[in-house]
């Protein structure tokens, strides 16, 4: 079986769990944290993923970082993927979770990209905008790059939405070449 299908089985299985007992918002947020905290720290990932290193000790390392940071049920689903030999597929399990979640609630992550900072109406603006276009929820995360223009770019998943200045002039210089402009 695919490591992807391993991932989505186990993420499934803990959505499942999760909302059985009536706590998936709250499982959500502690998987979110533990996903967070191993993109964040390479080494975690190699530790959990050497077989040289004893199930002991990687059960131990769970337990120091997450014992205080989130539920029992959370850390004894990370202590289930341990036992059962497929601490390798954490990170995958838990981004698969996370992914499975967003769909569930028709969230989509959107990434605006400008050259400055947008404003607080702007920002709103644009996710409202989004959300229509989407028919979703839409969250977003904002990314200031010095090589746009103006104007802005979103990525939602596959799709692109440009709306820079660069790609503005590009239509117009596209239109001259090519004669479909109006001159009146």
């Amino acid at each position: 079986m695919s490591e992807f299908n391993v991932s989505t089985r186990y993420a499934n299985s803990l959505i499942e769990l999760a909302e059985e007992k009536n706590n998936l918002p709250g499982v959500a947020s502690d998987i979110k944290m533990v996903h967070d905290t191993l993109a964040d720290s390479k080494e975690l990932q190699r530790i959990l993923k050497n077989p040289i290193i004893k199930l002991d000790k990687k059960n131990s390392i769970l337990n120091e970082l997450f014992t205080s940071k989130i539920s029992v049920s959370t850390l004894n689903f990370l202590k289930f993927i341990l036992n059962k030999r497929r601490e390798e597929l954490l990170f995958d399990i838990t981004k698969r979770f996370l992914e499975l979640h967003d769909e569930k609630f028709g969230i989509v992550n959107a990434s605006v990209i400008s050259a400055v900072e947008l404003s607080e109406e702007h920002k709103i603006y644009i996710k409202e905008q989004l959300e229509k276009f989407t028919n979703k929820k839409i969250r977003t995360e904002y990314k200031i790059k010095k090589n746009v223009i103006g104007g802005f770019l979103v990525k939602i998943g596959d799709t692109i939405l440009d709306a820079t200045i660069e790609h503005q002039l590009e239509n117009l210089r596209k239109r001259f070449k090519f004669g479909n402009i109006s001159y009146n």
